[in-house]
């Protein structure tokens, strides 16, 4: 046989055998991650699901997974006959566990299936965790204020944090945002006038942001700059 052939093909068979490696080794990380966590398997959206389907159309749509307990989010579905009936309220993406909170009977809007914004108002997203995001409370509906914070890349000006807004409405919040090792992030949707959305995204792009639970009793004065000097004053 040609040497060249026989080079060929040795080599097709070691690059075969190090993809085989690779999918062995990267199947066994799981594992080693979550060694010693108690785990529960859950349901795993697989690709982008529409608002309004039917809980019964989602088979092929979702994949079950085992997850720490710990990292499992509230209401998560373990079986899709607990869905019967049901449709979901917003769009689903992959990577988002399957929460219970997202479905309702059709035509009717679930806590997480959003709320009307109002005339003149647009809609922006916020991907938080829980530390950003009061530890997952927020729902549709809920009104939050956005405190930015800033680290200048000049080193001669210091660090500073202000509200950025307040008393801003959620219309939208999509829990279990990630994969199977970030499943504490929530997608959560502010209604927002124009100047507002671009004051978020330059916050989110340059800073950090964390929200805060507001209602019509919360007292919003009183907010100011603040930097390190008037943290320890």
């Amino acid at each position: 046989m040609n040497k060249r052939v026989i080079a060929a093909v040795a080599a097709g068979a070691l690059a075969l055998l190090g993809v085989l490696v690779l999918v062995v080794w990267a199947n066994g990380a799981q594992d080693r991650a979550y060694a010693g966590a108690e785990r529960k398997t859950v349901l795993r959206v697989t690709e982008t699901i529409g608002s309004g389907t039917s809980a019964a159309d989602l088979t092929g749509s979702v994949e079950k997974t085992k997850l720490p307990v710990d990292a499992i989010p509230k209401g998560a579905v373990t079986d899709l006959s607990k869905l019967a009936g049901l449709a979901t309220t917003t769009s689903l993406q992959p990577g988002e566990v399957l929460l219970k909170a997202r479905f309702s009977a059709p035509g009717v809007k679930g806590k997480g299936g959003g709320s009307d914004v109002p005339a003149g108002y647009q809609e922006i997203a916020v991907q938080v965790d829980t530390q950003h995001g009061v530890g997952g409370a927020i729902k549709a509906g809920d009104r939050v204020g956005v405190i930015a914070t800033f680290e200048p890349k000049d080193g001669d000006k210091p660090q500073f944090t202000d509200y950025a807004l307040q008393y801003v409405l959620v219309t939208k919040v999509q829990a279990g945002i990630g994969d199977s090792e970030n499943v504490t992030s929530s997608m959560v949707t502010l209604a927002v006038k124009t100047l507002d959305a671009e004051r978020i995204v330059h916050t989110v792009q340059w800073g950090k942001a964390y929200l805060t639970l507001q209602n019509s009793a919360t007292d919003r004065s009183g907010a100011k700059v603040i930097t390190a000097k008037d943290v320890v004053e």
